[in-house]
């Protein structure tokens, strides 16, 4: 007997920026668990928009477009979706990224569905930047923002509770804004009489021009006077003497409490960091108010910190290391449980499946 077809899975187009050496780490790790969470439930194609030249980014900001949104809005990445939507019918199409939100006018023109993602808020950025020049141009990403993710043609979903606060601010009052954060990744145990370690670290990548100044500001001055183990190469330079290698293997990630540093001072999108930071047995330690995203969950109030600096970062740890460890470890696995299962991936993508199961 001959085994039944497989039943036809509606397709859906998902369109993203090409990966670029300005590309950073979060975004990648949010199109890779998004795709595969997709490919689960839906025949998926993507579609990846083409960087444009120095000249035209500078045009188009003259325009009133937000520098960050300015890399893939040409006429011929809009001619290439509006190709691709020729060529197949489609369910929907995700539009992945906030730069990728002017290829709507192409959607509405085949009749096709969209669902547009936000990464960052740019707005929100600005706003929280220290910067004379961002700050100018934040009345731009406000008047795109409003624009764009104002557009009721399409869904929005942001990553982020800070994003929709910051898009209210903006002036975009539609309703029907969903969030969809990130996932953590798998935890590392941490057994109960682990110790609370006078260690700090900081993975990720500093190639982005925001985050390696923010570790710069951060790392001015005399050191914390403890190790700190940082895994990107060039924000160990950045730091100098007060930082040494970090090597990320299982057994060191379980060998006792230690603090996840987040330097970057401005707010936007999620900060992946904080989920691994947490996953990985330390207490989250940010230099930008990220306590929102962790708002209901037991314990974190404690165990999510914001400071000012890299004294108040100290302060913390000091702070934390006289309280008795038995207990401390039993709070921290208790948040860390919560976490792991409010953020897991398949809950935190399930928004965006609900929103195309309607949109078709």
């Amino acid at each position: 007997m001959n085994a039944p077809f497989p039943p036809i899975r509606p397709a859906i187009l998902a369109v993203r920026p090409k990966v670029t050496k300005a590309a950073f780490g979060g975004d990648e790790v949010m199109y890779r668990h998004t795709f595969a969470n997709l490919r689960q439930r839906w025949d998926l194609d993507v579609l990846e928009l083409e960087p444009i030249g120095k000249l035209g980014k500078v045009l188009k900001i003259a325009s009133g477009v937000p520098p960050e949104c300015t890399r893939f809005l040409s006429r011929a990445n809009l001619d290439a979706v509006a190709a691709r939507l020729r060529l197949r019918r489609y369910h929907g199409v995700l539009l992945l990224n906030e730069v990728t939100f002017p290829m709507l006018g192409a959607l509405k023109r085949a009749g096709v569905p969209g669902v547009m993602v936000a990464q960052n808020v740019h707005s929100l950025v600005a706003s929280t930047e220290t910067g004379v020049l961002a700050r100018a141009l934040r009345p731009l990403a406000v008047h795109y923002e409003r624009r764009y993710y104002g557009d009721p043609a399409a869904p929005l979903v942001c990553i982020s509770h800070a994003d929709v606060a910051a898009l209210r601010r903006a002036g975009v009052a539609r309703t029907d804004i969903t969030v969809s954060p990130p996932g953590a990744p798998p935890p590392a145990p941490l057994a109960m009489d682990a110790p609370v370690l006078g260690e700090a670290v900081i993975t990720g990548s500093y190639g982005w021009w925001r985050k390696a100044r923010d570790l710069a500001v951060f790392g001015a001055g005399p050191g914390m006077g403890l190790p700190i183990h940082v895994a990107d190469a060039q924000a160990r330079e950045i730091l100098g003497a007060q930082a040494g290698p970090l090597e990320e293997t299982a057994e060191f990630w379980s060998q006792g409490l230690r603090f996840g540093l987040i330097t970057d001072r401005f707010v936007g999108g999620f900060k992946l960091k904080s989920l691994e930071y947490v996953a990985k047995n330390c207490v989250v330690i940010s230099t930008g108010d990220i306590a929102m995203e962790f708002a209901g969950l037991p314990h974190s109030g404690e165990f999510i910190r914001i400071v000012a600096d890299k004294a108040g970062a100290a302060a913390v740890i000091r702070q934390m290391r006289e309280a008795e460890p038995r207990a401390l470890i039993g709070r921290f696995l208790a948040f860390k449980q919560a976490c792991v299962e409010h953020f897991a991936w398949a809950r935190c993508l399930e928004p965006i499946n609900a929103i195309l199961e309607k949109v078709g």
